[in-house]
């Protein structure tokens, strides 16, 4: 949705729903402690939530020298997947028709039919049969996971492995890494033994008591999805690449354990070793020291054969500060979309997914994210996710129609309705012990409108792109978050012309990019 048609929206809602002043509360309220009440009310409506919506599978496709990742949805008892956005993966789609119950899609120089509610598709002028009838979800059009095997091959003319009941495909020339797994006892622990039929890489990481095992680029079909143990070491090793990353993720069956993984046989061999730790030993007298006496004082620089000594471990330190991406729209809310048929809510979840990576690498944040899937998430709920984890910045992406010209990004702060409408600087306010949370991005305005304007420089030298000069707008977005925050805008995304430019996956990658060096930039000149 284009931030001036939100403007109008926000304008008629900056009032409403205000909270009690604090000075109109009953006098025997105001003994209650106000940060301790807010906390009661924010975590009070993160309980609400409907918990389900948090949950997103994917489906990946692995083509020679890309993947791509797209939501999957379960409608009845089958999987799904939305049809425009399969078909802008594999080709160009160059016009659609849609009707109350059918849809005529152009893709290339094929023409594909589908009917609500129907199993029969029409491609050109051969009627094809899915296992499940063509559906309608979220304003999207969507197609059985079959779709893909059935459809998809004549419409490319590219080949196409997939094996039923899995979230991944591989179309034309692309050859799976496959792998078997075998687990032996070794002294006082295990060794899993995971032999590939190509190279891999190996990079490691922790997560919930978990290890995990990143396994390079190379696509890898696995014949099984979940290995289960019944070992008193290693309880579980899973494949997972729901993100386009294969990796495996390995369960240790009790805590306290140590991981030793390596690579052997040119990297077609993994072996990972789960121990013990070994004992701590008490220290002995070096044969220099007496035996009795107090304990011994040990010689600078010795340390006596075989002894380990326990070290303490250093204290954890801070959590890393939190930012948070907020795509736009989703669910029902699609938002604008281009003639081609990418939808708004599906171009900046994707945007936000490259963000997330960006910044994910610097080490410097943890990401929040506001929706995760395909959901739609209130305003309230997406403030509340963000303002309980206390972010330094806050980020809300969105995409709009700004007619036929090259791709274009705008950067938004706030600006209060009532301020933007009288074109005023307004009256500065005494400050409050309770700020309603319709008031509390006023505490910011200047961070804001610092960061829009550094993530702007950023913006304007990506060559080819438009940076327009940062501006503020009452993006309800916006209103109620606690932190620095804008609206970042990519364009155009118009019914009149097709999603190309701002598709492009260079063009994302340089987005987020961008993103990141402007946050960097900012947090280095103070917070």
């Amino acid at each position: 949705m284009n931030m001036q048609d939100e403007m109008a929206v926000s304008s008629r809602q900056e009032s409403s729903k205000d909270l009690i002043p604090l000075a109109k509360l009953p006098r025997h309220k105001l003994r209650l402690n106000p940060i301790f009440v807010l906390t009661v009310m924010l975590g009070l409506s993160l309980l609400l939530w409907p918990t389900r919506a948090l949950r997103s599978d994917n489906f990946v496709f692995y083509f020679p020298n890309t993947r791509q990742v797209l939501p999957l949805e379960v409608l009845g008892q089958a999987k799904y997947l939305p049809l425009l956005p399969v078909l802008n993966l594999v080709g160009k789609v160059t016009g659609i028709q849609e009707k109350k119950n059918s849809l005529k899609v152009w893709f290339g120089s094929a023409q594909l039919e589908l009917r609500l509610d129907e199993r029969k598709v029409r491609l050109d002028k051969v009627w094809l049969s899915l296992s499940d009838p063509a559906r309608t979800s979220n304003g999207q059009w969507m197609v059985p996971v079959d779709f893909l095997t059935t459809v998809l091959p004549k419409l490319t003319r590219e080949s196409v492995e997939y094996q039923v009941g899995t979230n991944r495909i591989f179309l034309g020339d692309v050859k799976p890494s496959a792998f078997t797994v075998r687990l032996d006892q070794i002294g006082t622990g295990a060794r899993l033994t995971v032999q590939f039929t190509d190279k891999v890489t190996v990079r490691t990481a922790s997560s919930n008591g978990k290890w995990i095992l990143f396994l390079g680029d190379h696509p890898v079909e696995p014949l099984e999805q979940t290995f289960r143990f019944q070992d008193p070491y290693v309880s579980e090793l899973q494949f997972d690449d729901q993100d386009g990353v294969p990796k495996l993720i390995l369960t240790p069956a009790t805590s306290g354990l140590n991981f030793y993984p390596s690579l052997a046989e040119g990297g077609k061999v993994l072996l990972a070793d789960v121990l013990k730790p070994p004992p701590v030993v008490a220290r002995q007298p070096l044969p220099s020291e007496p035996a009795t006496g107090g304990p011994p004082t040990p010689l600078a620089g010795e340390t006596a054969p075989g002894v380990v000594e326990e070290v303490p471990e250093a204290p954890p330190g801070p959590p890393l500060p939190a930012v948070v991406l907020d795509a736009g729209h989703g669910g029902q809310e699609v938002g604008a979309r281009s003639r081609d048929g990418v939808l708004e809510k599906d171009l900046v979840a994707q945007l936000v997914s490259r963000v997330r990576l960006a910044l994910l690498t610097t080490k410097r944040y943890r990401i929040i994210l506001t929706r995760v899937g395909d959901v739609d998430r209130s305003f309230e709920q997406r403030e509340t996710a963000a303002n309980l984890t206390r972010p330094i910045l806050f980020l809300t992406f969105h995409a709009g129609n700004f007619g036929s010209s090259g791709p274009r990004v705008v950067v938004y702060s706030y600006r209060p309705a009532a301020l933007a409408a009288s074109g005023g600087a307004g009256s500065d306010e005494p400050p409050a012990l309770f700020v309603p949370w319709e008031r509390v991005q006023r505490a910011h305005l200047a961070r804001s409108r610092e960061l829009a304007l550094v993530l702007q420089q950023q913006f304007s030298q990506i060559p080819g792109v438009i940076a327009e000069k940062p501006g503020e707008a009452p993006v309800r977005a916006l209103r109620s978050v606690n932190a620095p925050a804008v609206a970042i805008e990519i364009g155009s995304l118009s019914p009149d012309a097709d999603s190309g430019p701002v598709t492009n996956p260079n063009f994302l990658q340089e987005v987020s990019a961008a993103i990141a060096q402007g946050i960097a930039a900012f947090q280095g000149g103070g917070a």
